[in-house]
């Protein structure tokens, strides 16, 4: 059991390292994770200045950008589009015919969507000039906070067996990621968005910020936790799937 725990954690080890490195060098990825911090330093720059916003309400806008739209631009898109471009080239079956499972190549690819959208979210931190105490407190929940969004991508992922579906898949990820930055248009639309997956952990941040939040915390967090239960869940039988197709596509061959 203890060779096998081993050898699990060796290959999502591995994994992991080739995702951020392909990361880096892969124009597509790289330029995704660079156009999302730049994106969520520009309007969280330019939309906190507005006369439309109180002073607490342009902080709490700015950390809502940084947490919404980092998975979107970098972490779904190395669960969403990587995947299907592997899948399609055939190279899961490879890792498969050479005993990676599965499940490591889920969990490898969900960890690295983890850790690019925290770099990316640093990034963020820093081009807005955030203090280094509210950035890594904004880190530190963003990491627990994004867990729907991001298993959310890992569902699609798993799905997607190629790149043109994976540019369909995208669009309601995208949707679901940014629409608490939509409820500072008014409280109309607030009173909508704050249950969505990543809404429960966007009211935190407002109510750190001085704002009146739609629910208690306690609430908030449990709304939260739900809603990554189920996302991980669906996670979860989606690999199942996964499994199943990738054995199927690797008797196809023999």
């Amino acid at each position: 059991m203890s060779h096998m725990a081993n050898g699990a954690f060796g290959n999502i080890r591995a994994l992991v390292a080739r995702d951020l490195l392909d990361a880096v060098r892969n124009p597509t990825t790289l330029m995704s994770c660079g156009a999302g911090a730049l994106f969520t330093a520009f309007i969280g720059s330019v939309v906190a200045t507005s006369s439309r916003l109180m002073p607490g309400e342009a902080d709490a806008f700015a950390q809502v950008a940084v947490l919404c739209i980092a998975p979107a631009f970098a972490g779904c898109v190395i669960e969403l589009y990587v995947m299907a471009e592997e899948r399609e080239r055939g190279a899961y079956v490879t890792l498969v015919e050479a005993g990676v499972t599965a499940g490591e190549i889920a969990v490898s690819k969900w960890l690295s969507a983890v850790l690019v959208t925290l770099a990316a979210q640093a990034v963020s931190c820093l081009l807005l000039g955030l203090a280094p105490a509210r950035a890594a407190l904004l880190l530190g929940l963003s990491a627990v906070g994004v867990q729907p969004l991001l298993f959310a991508g890992l569902v699609t992922g798993l799905s997607a067996r190629e790149q043109m579906s994976s540019s369909l898949l995208a669009v309601p990820l995208t949707v679901v990621a940014l629409v608490p930055i939509l409820a500072f248009m008014s409280g109309t639309v607030r009173a909508i968005t704050w249950f969505w997956p990543l809404g429960p952990v966007a009211e935190i941040l407002c109510t750190a910020s001085g704002m009146d939040a739609m629910a208690p915390v306690p609430v908030l967090a449990g709304l939260a936790v739900v809603w990554t239960a189920a996302m991980s869940a669906l996670a979860a039988r989606s690999c199942r799937r996964f499994a199943r197709d990738l054995a199927a596509e690797r008797n196809r061959l023999v």
